[in-house]
């Protein structure tokens, strides 16, 4: 079980990366946004992430004193919701190629990569485990 929580918890910092890495650095630019990855990584965000809570639940169930953390999870989940379809929203305009000014896609853009960055936060800084 442990080398299954492990390989998610690799593949949900690659995610992680696929977003804020490319978010950095374009957060200046006016166009040529990177949705392709950033889309890309919102998925993997949001798929290995509740595979993590799947595990931690299947790992926690022997232990009636200890149980995640129900609220944040809804948070996390909730935050990186929006950053997937803040990004699936500026791939399929990007993609349509109706914006003759591309920076009109940059909100797109930052919301996801921001909201990408709050993720972390939350995950660092909220406990994920309440004792019973």
């Amino acid at each position: 079980m442990e080398i299954a929580r492990n390989l998610t918890l690799i593949a949900h910092f690659i995610g992680l990366a696929m977003v804020i890495g490319p978010f950095l650095l374009h957060m200046r630019s006016k166009g040529g946004y990177p949705f392709n990855w950033v889309l890309s990584g919102t998925v993997v965000q949001l798929v290995t992430g509740l595979l993590l809570v799947g595990i931690a639940e299947m790992r926690l169930a022997d232990d009636p004193d200890i149980a995640l953390d129900h609220i944040k999870i809804a948070v996390k989940s909730g935050v990186a919701l929006i950053a997937f379809v803040a990004a699936l929203l500026g791939f399929l305009r990007q993609r349509k190629g109706t914006f003759t000014n591309e920076r009109k896609l940059m909100p797109f853009f930052h919301t996801a990569g921001g909201l990408a960055i709050v993720d972390v936060f939350v995950a660092v800084l909220w406990p994920g485990l309440v004792m019973g």
